[in-house]
């Protein structure tokens, strides 16, 4: 379903894999993720204004925001959050008023072109954009000034998107009839999709009581929020202290005067909190996904260290916002989970022919992501996905069906193939045995490590092929990868039993593709006609 998505953000580093080694994409993915600390240390140092400390300050509060759980994540992987954050906060740190108290026409316009970049390169940004267009009309500044400083910034995001976003988006509504296809086909009822929503909803709070305490619970149970668990206690830090400077807010407000001229640094502090709880609330109600919020953790240790200095004395509430904020850092980096990584290797993607007389039509089949094939695969065939996270209707269906009488019946299909990544583990062990010489003699190490292992066993020289003994899975295990595989292959012989065709396992061949270094193969398997 992704393959639907406005492509921009990808095309840079599809072309760096194509033509540069991978390491080199990877390092320059590396820096225009840290990119994000410029920003962040600029807004910090605008809501430090007057602190006699913000010059040193405010970059250990940016080191501070990349050492969060969401970020760490993402650093140097091409989800996008992490690519587009550090144009959302560049767009909040111009629109930060001036020392006088004034928005540069210039910069709101250059404001407004990095927000709507970032909605363009990745449409989940949208809740950041209307956080910060709240945030514009916070600040104790004329009304007038205000709403200019917003139109300005509107015009700028809307003009910047439909350069960047444009193009695609009406390419979609010409070609599907839904300029974001196959999302909100519910309204537009595009005819190749299920006339659905498509919104992951099931991460979202159940009810007003999980909603108010989300922060804590998703605290103690990152599988609330995420699919791998991103340790942090940040964000249950910043609730806490969230509450007792509202509860200090409430107690001191019947005896509150007017304001005169506000302090240093009070309008940048009152957009970044406006922006920071609107940001908060509407990612709380449209996707509570944690990896969107990586742009909000860049800002938490900031958060936090302004929430602390006003609600404690100024004697510890420096000791205290450094223990914090060290705290969050600390389990963030101790935690730090990711979502794969793929040994180096020069060639990024790599991705064998298939075997046999070229097909016609190929069905890419399941749920898992298998598009990234097909660049590297013979051109000619016709490709398509069954069986997906794609909201099929019955015209998609025709259309399936179409691609395989086009293709003149001669069709095959893509399956992946479950794998015990355990076995490459193995795989290394025995290479550093060889290297050290203990796969010789006695084996008594590799004997001492296959029987503490419940997972291991060992391969006596006489069994080996090489005549050395070597480390080898236990049967069960690759007994439970088989049995992985076949059930594979029987759902998706049902899946393409609905298009009239049959899979044979037995005709199915085990092609080599990599990710670095790190094996990703596929089934290739040619089909038939049902019978009758």
């Amino acid at each position: 379903m992704q393959s639907y998505f406005v492509p921009l953000l990808d095309v840079p580093y599809f072309l760096l894999v194509q033509h540069a080694p991978a390491p080199l994409a990877g390092i320059l993915l590396g820096l225009l993720h840290g990119l994000a600390f410029l920003p962040v240390a600029w807004i910090a140092r605008c809501a430090l204004a007057g602190d006699p400390r913000r010059d040193w300050l405010a970059p250990l509060l940016g080191l501070a925001g990349l050492a969060s759980a969401a970020f760490l994540s993402e650093l140097g992987n091409t989800m996008g959050d992490a690519s587009t954050a550090p144009l959302v906060l560049g767009a909040l740190a111009l629109m930060l008023p001036d020392d006088h108290g004034r928005w540069r026409t210039r910069r709101t316009v250059l404001a407004g072109a990095l927000l709507g970049a970032a909605v363009a390169f990745k449409l989940t940004n949208a809740i950041y954009a209307v956080a910060l267009g709240l945030a514009v009309l916070a600040p104790s500044l004329p009304w007038r000034a205000r709403i200019r400083a917003g139109v300005v910034l509107t015009l700028a995001a809307l003009a910047v998107f439909a350069l960047l976003a444009g193009p695609w988006l009406y390419r979609l509504w010409s070609v599907f009839g839904n300029p974001l296809f196959p999302q909100f086909n519910a309204w537009f009822q595009a005819p190749l999709a299920a006339p659905v929503a498509v919104a992951d909803t099931r991460w979202l709070p159940q009810g007003w009581g999980e909603a108010l305490l989300r922060p804590l619970l998703f605290t103690a149970n990152p599988y609330l929020v995420s699919e791998i668990a991103l340790l942090q206690v940040t964000w249950a830090l910043l609730y806490v202290a969230a509450l007792a400077a509202l509860a200090m807010w409430l107690i001191r407000l019947p005896g509150r005067r007017r304001e005169g001229a506000p302090r240093d640094g009070t309008r940048a502090r009152r957009m970044l909190g406006v922006f920071f709880l609107a940001g908060f609330a509407l990612w709380l109600a449209m996707f509570s996904i944690h990896r969107y919020l990586v742009v909000l953790e860049l800002l938490a240790p900031l958060a936090l260290w302004l929430l602390l200095h006003g609600l404690l004395p100024h004697r510890i509430a420096g000791r205290a916002a450094v223990a914090a904020i060290g705290l969050g850092a600390l389990v963030a980096l101790a935690g730090w989970n990711d979502w794969g990584h793929a040994g180096w290797a020069r060639t990024a993607f790599r991705v064998q022919p298939p075997p046999g007389a070229p097909v016609g039509t190929v069905l890419l089949v399941g749920s898992e992501p298998q598009a990234w094939r097909v660049p590297f695969l013979p051109p000619g065939p016709a490709y398509a996905s069954v069986g997906s996270n794609f909201p099929e209707s019955p015209a998609y269906a025709a259309r399936v069906e179409e691609l395989l009488r086009a293709g003149g019946g001669e069709a095959a299909a893509i399956l992946p193939v479950v794998m015990d990544r355990r076995a490459e583990s193995v795989d290394r062990r025995n290479r550093w045995a060889g290297r050290l010489g203990l796969d010789a003699g006695d084996c008594r190490v590799l004997r001492w490590l296959a029987g503490r292992s419940r997972s291991l066993r060992l391969v006596e020289p006489a069994q080996s092929p090489s005549g050395r003994c070597r480390l080898a899975q236990a049967a069960d295990r690759v007994q439970r990868a088989e049995d992985a595989n076949q059930a594979l292959l029987a759902d998706a012989a049902t899946v393409l039993a609905r298009y009239g065709l049959r899979l044979d396992p037995a005709a199915c061949a085990v092609v080599d593709s990599r990710i670095g270094r790190q094996a990703h193969p596929y089934h290739w398997c040619r089909l038939a006609p049902e019978p009758g």
